[in-house]
């Protein structure tokens, strides 16, 4: 059925969007569950943001998704924001309700449906190690601590952004600690170290190991991992990196990024259409397609 035919209209806004994966993975959704609706991608240029939301109003679009470079600009355009927003302060998920536009982050608890799904390991009194401090990697920490994990740590290059993370998830998570370690600095390399190995879940949350991106490996010495740890890799293309290499030559579990791109992809599904779908039916659909649909690197939507 052709575009103009289709009643709902959802997609997603980000620079670029053209190699996604989403609209594979919406338009089968909303094919395996009957409904008339059609995911477009919508690439938009920075400064034509705000006039571009307004067409998308205008056009009667019923929800979107927002990816880089858009997750935290979109917050000066939604009227009302989930909890998991007001900690997190980024939006992946918009859904328009009675002329109320509403921003989500189902990152979050795609972070957690990922593990639970695709692994063994117990989110209940896990202890993590997040690499970067950006909006994934803030998403990637709600939804573990909302799961009751025991502690989280960021290890980032910009640990100055770290006070204002540290204080709003402390308050959201007051038996939960949240700290920050600065990666690159000689001085930390210790408590990084310690840190590293107390850790039972150790997530790149950053882009470094995707394709076409500089930067060296974020594992600074194979003997600290541990086989009983999982390693979970935001990236998804190249399936395989350097960071889930690493582990997987230390014999360390690994989790790719399509697991989250479906996981989270369902909990936007839900919020527009409360239908959801089989996620790793989902990923191996994804992975046929992808085998036949080759792309530049991107991260997880």
């Amino acid at each position: 059925m052709s575009a103009e035919a289709k009643s709902h209209l959802f997609g997603l806004i980000g620079n670029p969007v053209a190699h996604s994966l989403s609209p594979f993975i919406m338009n089968r959704a909303f094919e395996m569950h009957g409904l008339d609706a059609i995911y477009i991608g919508f690439g938009i240029k920075p400064e034509r943001l705000g006039p571009s939301l307004g067409g998308l109003t205008a056009m009667g679009v019923s929800g979107f998704n927002v990816t880089y470079p858009y997750k935290e600009e979109i917050l000066y355009h939604v009227d009302a924001v989930s909890a998991e927003v007001e900690v997190i302060n980024a939006v992946n998920t918009v859904a328009f309700f009675d002329d109320e536009i509403q921003g989500y982050n189902t990152d979050a608890a795609g972070t957690a449906i990922a593990l639970e799904s695709f692994t063994d390991v117990a989110l209940e009194g896990s202890r993590a190690l997040i690499y970067g401090i950006g909006a994934s990697a803030r998403a990637a920490a709600y939804g573990l601590m909302e799961r009751g994990a025991e502690r989280v740590v960021f290890v980032t290059r910009s640990p100055e952004k770290g006070p204002m993370v540290v204080e709003k998830f402390q308050f959201a998570f007051p038996e939960q600690p949240i700290s920050i370690i600065a990666l690159g600095d000689a001085s930390s390399a210790a408590a990084r170290r310690d840190a590293f190995r107390d850790s039972n879940i150790i997530i790149n949350a950053t882009p470094v190991g995707m394709a076409g991106q500089p930067g060296g490996p974020l594992i600074e010495d194979a003997s600290w991992i541990q086989p009983e740890q999982v390693f979970f890799d935001f990236i998804y293309h190249p399936k395989q990196t350097l960071f889930l290499e690493t582990a997987r030559h230390a014999s360390a579990r690994t989790l790719g990024g399509l697991a989250l791109l479906v996981s989270q992809a369902v909990e936007s599904f839900r919020i527009w259409t409360d239908h959801g779908f089989d996620i790793k039916e989902m990923a191996e659909a994804v992975e046929e397609f992808s085998r036949t649909e080759p792309m530049p690197g991107r991260r997880i939507n």
